[in-house]
C-alpha cells in the first residue's frame, strides 16, 4: 500500500501532531509499505526519501510553523500522474488538507483526515474578525470539510463527541488514540538534574510542551505561591518554547516567584527522557487538549499526573490510580500538588501505577490506522464521499 500523508506540522517542527505523524509514518514502514510525506519547507529540514516538501513561508504570529505559499504546485501533480497511491491521510483540515482533499477526488483516491485539535481555542492567532464571527466561520469549513472525507480519525472520545456537538456527523468516525513508546531511554535522577543544572534534593514539577496561551499556564504560576507556603523549596520547571515565553517570564518577575520558576526552553524529543528522570511530578493544566499524549509520555517514565479534569486530558489519567484530576482552579490544583509532593508512599504507589498504566503504543496505532486504509482503498468505509 501506498499513503500519502498531508501535514503542516512534521519534523523539524516540534508539536504534537508532529510526533503522531512521524511515529505513524515509520510503524507504516516498518510493515512494508510506502508513505509520502507532503509537508512544509524548512530552513533545519534534513532531506528525507519520499518527503516532498512545497514552497512556504512563515507567518509573524506562529513562526516556528511554516506555512505552504499559495501557488500552483504541478511537481505535486506529477508524482500523483507518475505513481500509484492508494490513500490520502491528511492531518489538519485547512491548507494543505485541502490540497490533499482536492487531489483526492481529482484523481480518485480516498480521503482519511485526522482531527488532533480543538481549532476554537486557537482563534486568537487570527484575530483579524471578530471572534464569534471567526468561530463560525471555522465550524463552517470544518463541517464542509470533513463531510467529502471518507473517515475520520480522533485520538479520543471527547474529541468525538467535540465534532457531534458541532454537527460534524456525515462521515465514519474512529476513536484511535496516538500510541507512546513503552520503552524510554532511562537517565539516572542525579545526572540529569545535574544535566540541567537543577538543585539535586528539591521537589521538581515538570510541564512539557509549547509555552503557548492555549496551554493555561498561567494557573500553574498562580498555584505556585500556594505551593511554597507548605512545600518551600519546590520547584516548577516549564520545559518547551513558545510565543508565550517572554509574557511568562515577566509574571514570574512581577509576583516576585521567579526563584522558584525555571524556563528551560525547547529540549529535543530525543532527549525527553533526562527531563522526566529528572522530576517527581507532571503537571498539566490545558483544557484543550483532544489526548494530551504528553501525559502518556510522563507516566511511561513513571511520573504520577496532575491534570486539569478537562478536555481530551482527563482520559489519559486514572484518577487516583496513576495522577490526579481537579478543576481548573489555582486552589485545587495546588492541594493535589501538595498531597503528592507530601505523601511519599501514596507518590511512590502512583509512579508504579504510572509505569504500568493502559497506554496505545506506536505500534498499536499503526495497526489501527491501516486497517481504516485498507477499508477507505477497498471502498467498504461507512461514508460516502461527497461529489
Amino acid at each position: 500500500m501506498h499513503v500519502a500523508i498531508f501535514s503542516e506540522s512534521y519534523p523539524p517542527v516540534i508539536n504534537g501532531v508532529a510526533v503522531s505523524v512521524n511515529a505513524l509514518r515509520r510503524e507504516i514502514l516498518r510493515r512494508g509499505h510506502r508513505v509520502t510525506v507532503v509537508t512544509t519547507q524548512h530552513p533545519q529540514a534534513p532531506y528525507e526519501e519520499d518527503v516532498l516538501r512545497v514552497p512556504s513561508f512563515c507567518w509573524f504570529a506562529a513562526p516556528d510553523y511554516p506555512l505552504p505559499q499559495p501557488r500552483p504546485l504541478p511537481e505535486l501533480h506529477r508524482f500523483f500522474q507518475q505513481h500509484r497511491v492508494d490513500v490520502i491521510h491528511v492531518q489538519i483540515p485547512f491548507l494543505l488538507g485541502m490540497l490533499g482533499l482536492r487531489l483526492g477526488r481529482r484523481y480518485g483516491i480516498p480521503v482519511v483526515a485526522h482531527y488532533h485539535t480543538l481549532y476554537d481555542c486557537y482563534l486568537h492567532y487570527i484575530a483579524v474578525l471578530p471572534k464569534g464571527m471567526l468561530r463560525a466561520l471555522l465550524w463552517w469549513h470544518l463541517r464542509r470539510f470533513y463531510r467529502m472525507v471518507d473517515t475520520i480519525i480522533v485520538p479520543s472520545q471527547f474529541a468525538r463527541r467535540y465534532l457531534e456537538s458541532a454537527g460534524v456527523t456525515t462521515a465514519s468516525v474512529e476513536v484511535i488514540p496516538t500510541g507512546v513508546e513503552f520503552r524510554p531511554r532511562w537517565a539516572d535522577r542525579q545526572e540529569a538534574r545535574a544535566r540541567y543544572g537543577l538543585p539535586s534534593h528539591v521537589p521538581i514539577m515538570v510541564y512539557v510542551g509549547r509555552l503557548a496561551r492555549e496551554k493555561n499556564l498561567e494557573l500553574l504560576l498562580q498555584m505556585m505561591p500556594l505551593v511554597r507556603q507548605v512545600v518551600p523549596e519546590a520547584l516548577l520547571w516549564l520545559v518547551g518554547g513558545g510565543n508565550a515565553e517572554p509574557i511568562l517570564r515577566r509574571y514570574t518577575q512581577q509576583r516576585g516567584i521567579a526563584p522558584s520558576v525555571r524556563l528551560q526552553g525547547r529540549v529535543p524529543h530525543e532527549q525527553i527522557s533526562a527531563v522526566y528522570a529528572a522530576a517527581d511530578l507532571f503537571v498539566f493544566p490545558s483544557v484543550t487538549e483532544t489526548q494530551g499524549l504528553v501525559l502518556w509520555e510522563a507516566q511511561a517514565h513513571g511520573l504520577p499526573c496532575v491534570a486539569v479534569n478537562e478536555g481530551g486530558a482527563p482520559e489519559s489519567v486514572r484518577d487516583g490510580v496513576d495522577g490526579l484530576l481537579v478543576p481548573n482552579d489555582a486552589q485545587a490544583f495546588a492541594q493535589a500538588v501538595i498531597q503528592l509532593l507530601r505523601d511519599e508512599a501514596l507518590r511512590k504507589q502512583m509512579e508504579q501505577n504510572a509505569l504500568h498504566a493502559p497506554r496505545w503504543t506506536p505500534a498499536e496505532t499503526a495497526e489501527r490506522v491501516l486497517h481504516v486504509y485498507q477499508r477507505a482503498a477497498q471502498g467498504t468505509g461507512d461514508s460516502i464521499r461527497k461529489q
